[in-house]
């Protein structure tokens, strides 16, 4: 998440959706970078939730491990999960839940 999200948005708009198989691979390292920027006020909640939302819904990304998308799919709603803030960024952040 190098970019804005809505400028990572018009770059993928123009790719299919219908991959054969996944282009890039989503680690909980991307996640964890995510978070520390949240943290660090680099990001702020609707950043983190719009590019999870971004990400779960691309068939070209393929997720590394189960925990990795339910993160995403956590991030992405926090409406019906719980609130992206400091607080939950340093839960998923920390040794217990990795």
């Amino acid at each position: 998440m190098d970019r804005p999200v809505a400028e990572l948005e018009m770059l993928l708009a123009p790719l299919p959706w219908d991959y054969p198989k996944p282009l890039v691979r989503l680690t909980y390292d991307h996640i964890r970078s995510v978070l520390l920027r949240l943290l660090a006020e680099n990001l702020d909640a609707k950043d983190v939730e719009e590019w999870a939302d971004l990400v779960e819904m691309r068939d070209d990304i393929e997720f590394a491990d189960e925990r990795t998308q339910e993160v995403i799919h956590m991030l992405s709603t926090p409406q019906i999960h719980f609130p992206i803030d400091d607080q939950l960024a340093q839960l998923l952040l920390s040794p217990f839940s990795n």
